[in-house]
């Protein structure tokens, strides 16, 4: 078995890497500082020749940017920048989130740039680690990306990858949906057939997948036929945690508070601030239009030291820091009834209480939507599991237990590796294809 080959979860969150060991066994390359896991972001600093405080000066463009790759920051190094100098350059999460939509000429190419340094990093760790260059590799990729377009932005996400993997090194690509990857690293611990509701919820998108698997199938590269129904749409934990910044956070800056004439403000631009999906919608929202138009509502409103706090954020750019906040406020209600949330970076002592009930309300939404995809994949397949499989970063949300605990109250619920099972299938996929 050579290992010039690589699986690669390119995730929302957090990317991995990896191929079989000599036993066999999957085995995830350290990505950064002796971790498997690297955080999807890029920090791109300003120029040393741009002034931030000299107004006179245009501030340059993402694309400006990207034409010095070797300044960027991957990883944890982009999150200490951010956290440590929010003004000093554009700080990028999840770019995944919108492969698949329709972006045009410049945004795609952008988005190509930025997925072919993170796919770049990865290609070099694994000729790092085994001193022999990855030339192909099976890339992870959801049911559907986007579900804007159907089958025709799942294409568009899969071109943009493919080009952006070319870029970093790679001379053949595959892809693999990933709740099979998942079901595949499952599959590794079953001694019997069995039908298995995999739901991997992760970053960007949650994915519903009712497949056979057992030790007689293990060896099998092409399991389509194993594959009796799927469900899937762009609905993850950066949605939930943009979710619960607008309904329990922004609430702090403004939102739903009302105008002196007695009508509630305008809502638009709470919602764009923390809209960390869309670098796109990220950069027009740090033009200087938009504090034209903040300061426009502090005129306006009836409690002016509310907005000032949304004026901070934007002055301080710290949208991914809400977000930031709200993220860990969803992970601690998992397992707490309330959570206390502190936002000192806006304003010393700010902060307020999160619950469930605001963490259900946030999400009503989202979570009538994935009950409404493994209703839709149970009734494809026209048969109950025996096990449901439940992987993926979002998936530890309170809601998505109580959901299939509704829809399948007498299937038992298997807990997997949330950040590593579709890696690690992957890398038994790669290998399937390519060793």
């Amino acid at each position: 078995m050579h290992s010039s080959y690589l699986g690669i979860d390119f995730g929302t969150s957090n990317c991995t890497a990896g191929r079989l060991s000599q036993s066999a066994q999957p085995e995830l390359l350290a990505l950064e500082a002796g971790s498997a896991y690297l955080s999807s972001a890029l920090y791109l600093p300003w120029p040393d020749s741009y002034d931030i405080e000299d107004d006179s000066q245009k501030k340059p463009s993402l694309a400006q940017l990207l034409r010095q790759p070797q300044m960027a920051l991957l990883g944890q190094a982009a999150h200490d920048r951010y956290s440590t100098d929010p003004l000093g350059g554009i700080f990028i999460r999840s770019p995944k989130s919108m492969l698949g939509s329709r972006l045009n000429p410049l945004q795609t190419q952008l988005y190509q740039q930025v997925c072919g340094l993170m796919l770049s990093h990865i290609h070099q760790c694994a000729d790092q680690s085994s001193q022999q260059h990855a030339e192909f590799a099976v890339i992870g990729r959801p049911v559907h990306f986007q579900g804007i377009d159907g089958a025709d932005g799942d294409a568009r996400a899969e071109t943009l990858l493919r080009a952006a993997a070319a870029s970093a090194g790679f001379r053949e690509v595959q892809f693999a949906y990933e709740p099979v990857a998942a079901a595949v690293e499952y599959e590794r611990t079953l001694t019997s057939e069995q039908l298995v509701l995999v739901v991997d919820i992760g970053g960007g998108t949650s994915d519903i997948s009712l497949i056979r698997l057992g030790p007689s199938r293990a060896h099998q590269a092409d399991r389509s036929a194993d594959l009796l129904s799927h469900a899937g749409r762009r609905l993850g934990g950066v949605d939930m945690d943009i979710k619960l910044a607008i309904y329990g956070l922004m609430p702090l800056l403004g939102r739903g508070s009302l105008a002196q004439n007695g009508k509630p403000l305008p809502s638009a631009l709470f919602s764009d601030a923390v809209n960390i999906i869309d670098i796109y919608a990220q950069e027009q929202f740090y033009q200087s239009a938009t504090a034209k138009e903040i300061s426009k509502l502090l005129e306006i409103a009836a409690a002016p030291a509310q907005v000032a706090l949304l004026q901070t954020l934007y002055q301080q750019h710290l949208s991914y820091y809400l977000v930031q906040q709200a993220e860990q406020a969803k992970i601690s209600l998992a397992t707490a009834a309330q959570v206390q949330v502190n936002l000192d970076r806006l304003q010393p002592s700010l902060g307020t209480v999160l619950d469930n009930a605001m963490l259900d309300h946030a999400l009503y939404v989202e979570m009538n939507s994935l009950r409404g995809l493994i209703s839709d994949c149970l009734a494809a397949a026209g048969v109950i599991p025996d096990q449901i499989f439940l992987t993926g970063g979002a998936s530890a949300a309170s809601g998505v237990k109580r959901q299939l605990q509704q829809l399948l109250p007498d299937v038992p619920l298997i807990a997997g590796d949330r950040f590593g099972s579709v890696g690690k299938g992957l890398c038994t996929l790669a290998a399937l294809h390519f060793a």
